[in-house]
């Protein structure tokens, strides 16, 4: 898999959130191979959040080549994320063994 065609997570978090803050944290750690994480405090960038249209957190935005590819909004677990992920094309599916 080329590097253009990895996703990138985008985790959009308020401060009052550490909840989820913690939860895409994990995710981070423990599958470094299935994504490019960022995370992205909406309080300290509030244009960013305004470029991707978020309204509200949590937000988890996969991004493949520039385009989005699919959004959550609210609450996540670590697999509900992994299985939506895993549902990409192209994708490394060694990394979700």
């Amino acid at each position: 898999m080329k590097n253009k065609d990895k996703p990138v997570l985008m985790f959009f978090y308020r401060d009052t959130r550490q909840d989820s803050v913690a939860t895409f944290d994990q995710l981070r750690i423990e599958n470094p191979l299935i994504a490019s994480f960022i995370t992205v405090n909406v309080q300290e960038n509030p244009e960013v959040a305004k470029t991707f249209s978020i309204e509200y957190t949590p937000t988890i935005l996969a991004v493949i080549n520039g385009k989005e590819h699919w959004r959550h909004v609210g609450d996540f677990t670590v697999e509900y994320i992994k299985n939506n992920i895993a549902l990409f094309e192209p994708i490394n599916k060694e990394a979700f063994l």
